[in-house]
């Protein structure tokens, strides 16, 4: 107890100070009554009121004051994390939106942003679309000041910060295969700007992947020099130098020359680093040389070229086309020789249809202009041509053979040793097409007549004129596919794993092709060790007619890539080394979808993430699938702007 002086009353001091009770005698007034003192002492001091502010009393000062700065920092913690778990949803829609226009190659922004505009652009429309069904979208859009997420600014911070996601996990499959080929390719933009892309070919996960990676702007320099340094410094910053044991170009001078070219510079550098011209590049240019150097064959082209530009002016006769035909004629292009069997194909095939369509027209004249009436007696004359006709079969009967290879040499998944066994395969038929003069004579013979006298002159028999034609036209492309190809003879080592010749070498070990991987990649093998387990497969029926893709597989299934070691690096260095270049041109159509004439201030960051979520959106969807994009992404936009908490506590 405690008394007052001033009142002469006394009162309970562990209650005055920590009472919640303000009505007690003992805290209000004070006790005066000393009759009843010790009565009224006991009662309030076994009171509830009483017994808890003892207990605060003797426990005051235990509690710190960081203890409270702690609860208070918690509580804010609390707080701060809800807000940045908040921001962090908006941000992965916004991400969402990202990688759909990016997927789908459509353009972000529209010509008018502004609030009054009826089309904003594909990124504002869509999150517009999103927040009619998502109420918390909805809100950030209509509330948010600091952080909308809707300037070009963000979406290009976005879009850069998806791209760098995908490119760190590409590096990390890089990272972890043992060889790696590189493959570029240069063309030209909408805005006459030289691009040049940049692939990488490996196997990972059983599988060989074929990788772009990135486009550069090379219109400042693009000699041999400049180019070499700008691949050295990719492959220098995908961390993969000392793994590159190929490389694979077009045929240009600039990057095919073995003296001062793109591979030689890059060999001074990587030695092991392989020239490999693109095959369906080389085959391309055997059938475009081979019947260009020949001037009937060179008019039959020229001819059936017109022949498909004439329906391609005219809407109006390409409608005839399709009610007659029912079948359009394909364009050509120089660069792309195969295009030219499709038009010799429905050419053939619709031959009768064309002359009916022709003759059509030559019945109405009045129905067209003098230009078209002109050019149809002009093609139907060609078309009940000799020449025309027989060189039209011929050449249809040779295409159905190219035609296979070219879809072979641009499939990534078909190794080297069988596309160069394909190439084998259809010079074998070629040289067997010579035996079929006498069928393709005989049969035009038949539809369009005999031949005309006017090819008499150059061995006195018109039969034995279209023979020797016949011949000089196969033997042309024969020898263009032997010159062609004969710098494959340096892959001898590719024999090693070719299942049709396992039976062969449990007689014999294959020492000439050991040797020549000795020589070419010896650095990357334990040789001996190589050669013992080579041994074991050739006697092993389980390996039996596996091609390196199936090894490769087999090996990674069984969870043998430990156990058979230098076979799985060789099946891996195999399977590495490029066919064509046919993945880097397809990246040049993605380049021309996204970058049109509507586009065209694209710069070149945004081009190259934009591209690479189109060309690789199979990865970009594994990503998602995996959720390894969102929060990934999401570190890297930080990176770039850091106006609204996006960390939690």
């Amino acid at each position: 107890m405690t008394g007052c002086k001033k009142t002469n009353r006394l009162f309970c001091w562990s209650c005055l100070l920590f009472t919640s009770d303000k009505s007690s005698t003992w805290v209000s007034s004070g006790f005066i009554s000393l009759t009843n003192l010790s009565k009224s002492a006991h009662r309030h001091q076994n009171s509830a009121t009483h017994l808890q502010a003892t207990v605060c009393l003797k426990t005051f000062g235990d509690s710190s004051v960081d203890l409270h700065l702690d609860e208070q920092r918690c509580n804010y913690a609390a707080a701060h994390n809800n807000k940045v778990r908040q921001n962090r949803e908006i941000l992965k829609r916004l991400i969402n939106v990202v990688t759909f226009l990016g997927k789908q190659e459509l353009a972000f922004r529209g010509h008018d942003v502004s609030k009054d505009s009826e089309n904003k652009g594909n990124y504002l429309e869509l999150l517009e679309f999103l927040a009619e069904y998502d109420s918390p979208l909805r809100c950030h859009l209509d509330m948010a000041t600091v952080f909308i997420g809707t300037s070009s600014k963000i979406q290009n911070n976005l879009i850069q910060a998806v791209a760098d996601v995908m490119t760190e996990a590409m590096k990390a499959e890089v990272r972890e295969t043992p060889f790696v080929s590189v493959m570029v390719d240069e063309t030209t933009d909408v805005n006459n700007t030289a691009q040049m892309s940049y692939v990488l070919r490996y196997t990972t996960d059983g599988d060989v992947k074929e990788r772009f990676f990135q486009f550069s702007d090379v219109s400042g320099d693009k000699c041999a020099e400049a180019i070499a340094g700008q691949v050295l410094e990719f492959l220098e910053d995908c961390g993969c130098t000392d793994k590159v044991i190929a490389q694979c170009y077009d045929g240009a001078t600039v990057m095919a020359s073995g003296l001062n070219g793109v591979q030689a510079k890059i060999k001074e550098k990587i030695p092991q680093a392989l020239f490999v011209h693109c095959c369906s590049h080389s085959l391309n240019l055997v059938m475009s040389q081979g019947a260009s150097k020949i001037k009937e064959c060179k008019i039959f082209f020229s001819h059936l070229n017109d022949l498909a530009a004439f329906f391609s002016k005219s809407a109006k006769r390409m409608k005839l086309l399709d009610e007659i035909c029912q079948q359009r004629l394909p364009r050509v292009t120089t660069t792309q020789w195969n295009f030219s069997s499709c038009l010799v194909c429905a050419v053939y095939e619709r031959r009768e249809e064309l002359l009916e369509l022709f003759e059509f027209i030559l019945d109405n004249p009045s129905d067209f202009d003098d230009d078209t009436v002109h050019s149809a007696d002009g093609y139907m004359t060609l078309l009940s041509g000799f020449e025309f006709c027989f060189l039209l079969a011929m050449f249809n009967s040779l295409f159905a053979y190219s035609n296979v290879l070219f879809r072979i040499l641009q499939n990534n998944e078909y190794d080297m040793q069988f596309c160069l066994s394909s190439i084998d395969d259809f010079c074998s038929a070629t040289e067997k097409e010579k035996a079929s003069f006498d069928s393709i004579y005989e049969d035009t013979v038949r539809k369009v007549g005999d031949p005309c006298r006017h090819r008499a002159w150059r061995v006195g028999d018109v039969r034995v004129a279209y023979q020797q034609l016949h011949s000089e036209i196969l033997n042309n492309i024969l020898t263009q596919l032997r010159n062609r190809f004969k710098d494959h003879e340096k892959l001898l080592f590719l024999a090693l794993l070719d299942p049709k010749k396992f039976a062969s070498y449990r007689k014999n070990f294959p020492n000439s092709e050991f040797e020549s991987l000795a020589a070419n990649y010896g650095l990357h093998f334990d040789l001996p060790r190589l050669k013992t387990e080579l041994t074991v497969m050739y006697n092993m029926s389980i390996f039996e007619a596996k091609s390196p893709l199936d090894l490769h597989r087999f090996l990674t299934v069984k969870e043998l890539t430990e156990s058979m070691q230098q076979l799985f690096r060789l099946t891996s260095l195999i399977l590495t080394i490029p066919v064509s270049t046919s993945f880097v041109e397809r990246s040049f159509s993605a380049l021309k979808r996204i970058k049109t004439h509507t586009r065209s201030s694209t710069g070149q960051d945004c081009l190259g993430a934009l591209a690479l979520m189109s060309i690789e959106r199979g990865l970009l969807l594994e990503l998602k699938s995996k959720d390894k994009l969102h929060d990934t992404a999401i570190a890297h936009f930080m990176k770039k702007d850091q106006r609204m908490d996006f960390v939690f506590m």
